[in-house]
């Protein structure tokens, strides 16, 4: 048949009836429209392809669905029903196996990365699974100097040996605690779960002063301003070189250093501490301090002295007005939705002078609160960072970025700010503080933050632990990282023993003076 005898019936029946064939017409140019929308999307998502594989794609996409489409309506109008309705038929079941398949690639992605649960219990494939995600999306490894495929053929004979579940545990915690990542490593970690803590320390004057004292070591006579002069006969130095590395996890060196004074008295079920200390009194004593299960397990934690100078460790907001007349407003976590409470305290604080915001035992949590509690502070909508990614993944609409950016909220608080910062700060507490400091908005006082950004993922494992891992690298606009830098304050404040001792924020005395003494700074 020829072309003309083809064509010529169908343009008397489209102007015989220009209605269906114009909804004829549409929905050949709709299924173009989508053709070359889902070729360009499967070459760039699941198939993380590049720019001319999607444009590849998208072309193929879009010329042979329109084309098919375009004989199955042919064949419709010419009268051949039984041919329209087969192909038809054939062209939506094509389109939804190719569905299908995206759902199915997807599916592949995530149980690739480690967000489904294993199909087997073989513990060594497992290990390899981790390792591919890994090296698939951990953003760090250049960064931090890590040969990935070294350090993972040191571990898998080991893991291929692993007499138990624990032991296997144990390796995979030990070999991610080598990537120094505030943000991976197993999940519940197991040097945290068959252990006594008789107290927890702080350097200060380049001493470990006891902050927290529980259970055991109160009756051992330690309390809140002692000094530790020597672990298990190692001077203090020495003794916190000795702390087990996934106790001391951190990626600046100040952080692992501010984790190994706060374990430095971590004991494992079934042995023991030998302590010399010296009181507040000045009074030297050594003790012998046992970790006996039963005991640990049954001892309730006693008062922490830093929750009562430094509000911030229960997850609530807390707010006051100082003698100063500025105002005062501790945020504990951003890991529960606390904005309503910000808020709240906010508002009541509106006419305050100047506004200290205290970030110290704000280890981040959800950007999401951190974001909405800083558009209190903008005036306009301010883009502070972005996420970069080694792998695209469905979750996140396998996009390779993706922007942090604060929207104003009103009513806007307009006087000068300064935050609190210590080095417990990382992760989303750090993003809130980039979004405010680099947005001119606000003044810093304390110690550096941690340095510590990944938007980890969980990978499932086998049995009753998980691993999390990094796969996000923040920016700031001007391209520095979080990870591995964090963020200095504008006013650096050392505490000291005697500081402790009388009860004294040094921190607080800080900020006061700094806002003080400036002139006011409104909103950007």
């Amino acid at each position: 048949m020829s072309e003309s005898s083809t064509v010529s019936p169908v343009r008397r029946w489209a102007t015989a009836h220009p209605w269906q064939a114009s909804l004829r017409a549409a929905w050949v140019l709709l299924n173009l429209l989508l053709g070359g929308a889902s070729g360009a999307f499967l070459a760039w998502g699941p198939l993380g392809g590049t720019w001319p594989l999607m444009a590849v794609l998208g072309m193929a996409g879009a010329i042979v669905p329109a084309a098919l489409w375009a004989r199955q309506q042919i064949a419709a109008i010419q009268g051949s029903h039984e041919t329209a309705r087969r192909w038809r038929r054939n062209l939506l079941g094509g389109q939804a196996a190719i569905l299908a398949g995206v759902v199915m690639l997807s599916a592949v992605q995530l149980y690739q990365a480690g967000t489904f649960a294993p199909l087997g219990q073989d513990r060594l494939a497992n290990f390899d699974r981790l390792w591919r995600a890994m090296d698939a999306h951990y953003p760090y490894f250049q960064q931090k100097g890590i040969q990935w495929e070294e350090l993972a053929a040191r571990y898998r004979p080991r893991i291929a040996e692993a007499s138990s579940d624990q032991e296997y545990y144990l390796l995979i915690e030990n070999m991610l605690a080598e990537l120094n990542d505030g943000h991976t490593g197993l999940s519940p970690s197991l040097a945290f779960q068959a252990d006594c803590t008789f107290a927890w320390t702080r350097e200060m004057d380049g001493q470990a002063v006891v902050t927290v004292a529980r259970g055991s070591g109160m009756q051992a006579g330690l309390e809140v301003g002692s000094v530790i002069l020597s672990v298990d006969g190692l001077p203090v130095e020495q003794a916190l070189a000795s702390v087990a590395p996934s106790l001391r996890v951190g990626s600046t060196p100040w952080k692992r250093r501010s984790l190994a004074f706060h374990n430095l008295l971590h004991t494992p079920f079934g042995s023991q501490r030998e302590i010399t200390f010296q009181t507040p009194a000045g009074e030297e004593r050594t003790t012998t301090l046992a970790c006996i299960e039963q005991v640990a397990r049954a001892e309730a934690e006693s008062g922490d002295v830093w929750g009562l100078l430094l509000p911030t460790y229960e997850r609530q907001i807390v707010s006051r007005r100082l003698p100063s007349g500025l105002g005062y407003i501790g945020i504990p976590t951003f890991g529960t939705d606390l904005v309503a409470d910000f808020d709240a305290a906010l508002d009541e604080l509106l006419d305050a002078p100047g506004l200290v915001l205290d970030l110290r035992g704000n280890g981040g949590g959800n950007s999401a609160y951190a974001d909405q509690m800083a558009g209190r502070f903008l005036s306009e909508p301010f883009v502070y960072g972005h996420d970069h990614f080694r792998g695209r993944l469905p979750q996140r609409g396998w996009r390779a970025s993706i922007p942090f950016k604060v929207e104003p909220r009103k009513p806007l608080y307009e006087g000068p700010v300064v935050i609190i910062v210590e080095t417990q700060n990382m992760s989303s507490a750090e993003q809130f503080l980039v979004s405010l400091v680099d947005s001119g908005r606000v003044q810093t006082v304390g110690r550096r933050t941690a340095g510590a950004s990944g938007n980890p993922i969980v990978f499932r494992l086998p049995g009753a632990h998980n691993v999390r891992f990094s796969s996000a690298d923040f920016r700031r606009n001007d391209g520095t990282p979080i990870e591995g830098v964090g963020i200095a304050p504008d006013v650096e404040v050392a505490w000291t023993v005697e500081d402790l001792r009388q009860g004294r924020d040094s921190d607080l005395a800080a900020a006061e003076a700094l806002l003080l003494d400036s002139p006011a700074q409104g909103p950007r």
